[in-house]
């Protein structure tokens, strides 16, 4: 079930982007402006971020630095890899 979820919300994230893109004086609006600029600026960021977290607390970090490739994928790497971990310091999964 949490997979379909994840696969939704990138195809609504993927069709939210298409639509930026597609729309025609989207520039006029500040509002929607900050929406490009967030919808197209996170993913790079939290890519960056997945890598050093699965890099320094992954035993097998290569799965989660070929995740990172794709847009948004932190987000799922933060709700079901770190998030819910439990540990002190040095604990390597």
């Amino acid at each position: 079930m949490k997979v379909i979820l994840w696969i939704i919300l990138g195809l609504l994230v993927t069709g939210l982007a298409f639509w930026m893109i597609t729309m025609p004086g989207i520039l006029r609006n500040p509002a929607l402006v900050f929406l490009v600029i967030v919808v197209f600026a996170t993913p790079p960021v939290g890519a960056f971020w997945m890598l050093y977290m699965s890099i320094r607390h992954e035993k097998n970090p290569f799965p989660m630095i070929l995740l990172a490739l794709l847009p948004y994928s932190f987000l799922w790497y933060y709700f079901e890899r770190v998030r819910p971990r439990k540990y002190s310091g040095q604990d390597r999964f």
